[in-house]
C-alpha cells in the first residue's frame, strides 16, 4: 500500500513541476506577444498614421462574432459645408421666417411645423455622412 501512495506522491510532485514549467512558459510567451502587439501599434501610427487601440478585458464571456478592427483616425479639419447643406439651412431659416410670421397672425403653424422638423431631419442627415 506504501508503494501506491510513493507513485501517488511522486505523480503530484511532477505535476506540480510541470505546472510551474507551463506557468512560466505561458508568462515569457504572453510577454514576447504583447511586446510584438505594442511595436505593430507603433509601426502603424509612426509609418501610416493609424490608431488602433488594444483591445479591453471583457468581464462576461460573449460568443465569438467577427468584429470590425477598432480604428481611431483623426478627424479631417472643418471643411466647407456642401452646397445641399447650405440649401437645407436656408430653407429652415425661411420657414422659421414664416413660422414666426403665421404665429403672430394666430394662424395654425402644425404643418409649418412639420415642414421644419423634416427639413432639419434631413440636415442632419446630409451631415451624418
Amino acid at each position: 500500500m506504501s508503494t501506491t501512495i510513493d507513485q501517488y506522491r511522486e505523480a503530484k510532485n511532477n505535476y506540480l513541476k510541470l505546472r510551474n514549467q507551463a506557468k512560466k512558459e505561458l508568462i515569457t510567451r504572453f510577454n514576447e506577444i504583447s511586446s510584438e502587439l505594442l511595436q505593430l501599434q507603433r509601426e502603424l501610427l509612426e509609418d501610416f498614421g493609424e490608431k488602433i487601440a488594444l483591445p479591453t478585458k471583457s468581464s462576461k464571456l460573449k460568443p465569438s462574432r467577427p468584429k470590425p478592427a477598432a480604428v481611431k483616425t483623426e478627424a479631417p479639419p472643418p471643411s466647407v459645408p456642401s452646397p445641399k447643406i447650405v440649401a437645407l439651412e436656408k430653407q429652415i431659416e425661411k420657414q422659421k421666417k414664416k413660422l414666426a410670421e403665421t404665429q403672430a397672425a394666430g394662424k395654425p403653424v402644425k404643418i409649418m411645423e412639420d415642414r421644419i422638423y423634416e427639413l432639419e431631419d434631413d440636415l442632419r442627415l446630409l451631415r451624418e455622412k
